[in-house]
């Protein structure tokens, strides 16, 4: 579960990057301050991916709430503080951060992904959803076709279970030596 928590982060920072690409005609004297607290918000942005990366789960949670002082909505900050939450046991927050991801982006393929592994251990129909979900935002997340085709495998069936686990190898060829998650 760690790698696939990790691959989302590393997806997630492309889509920051690629949700930074701006208009490229000048702010008006209007919009100047929203540009400049929208630059802001995806700095501390940045940074608090950067904290994750190198480890720092603490500074990176800090900086990821002050994102959410300046942006309650941000979808990003709220992901990453459910993974912060995720990777130190804590679900019940992950996902209530995941939701509120959710909430601001019905689509974001990450946040619908995590929250298919949480739901796998009590609600295995849950979790197909939300794997269906995230493969519809973004239907070349590796991860998310395996967990999709571990799970339909576990319920029977075979053959879908079996393209989406072919799509998530020929998309992520590490992921060919993954193994089924416990479904008991």
């Amino acid at each position: 579960m760690r790698r696939t928590t990790l691959a989302a982060l590393a997806l997630t920072g492309a889509l920051v990057t690629s949700a930074c690409s701006g208009d490229p005609s000048p702010p008006t004297a209007a919009s100047s301050a929203s540009t400049t607290s929208a630059a802001s918000v995806e700095s501390l942005v940045q940074t608090g991916l950067t904290q994750l990366g190198a480890g720092d789960a603490e500074q990176a949670g800090a900086t990821f709430r002050t994102v959410l002082d300046q942006d309650a909505g941000n979808v990003y900050a709220h992901y990453n503080l459910g993974v912060i939450a995720e990777a130190a046991g804590d679900t019940a927050t992950a996902a209530t951060e995941y939701d509120n991801a959710l909430a601001t982006d019905p689509a974001f393929a990450p946040a619908l992904f995590n929250r298919g592994v949480l739901h796998e251990p009590e609600d295995l129909d849950q979790a197909v959803r939300l794997y269906r979900r995230a493969l519809a935002a973004d239907p070349d997340l590796a991860a998310a076709h395996m967990r999709l085709g571990f799970a339909l495998l576990h319920r029977g069936e075979r053959a879908e279970a079996e393209e989406h686990l072919a799509a998530g190898v020929r998309l992520d060829p590490a992921m060919a030596g993954a193994e089924a998650p416990s479904y008991d």
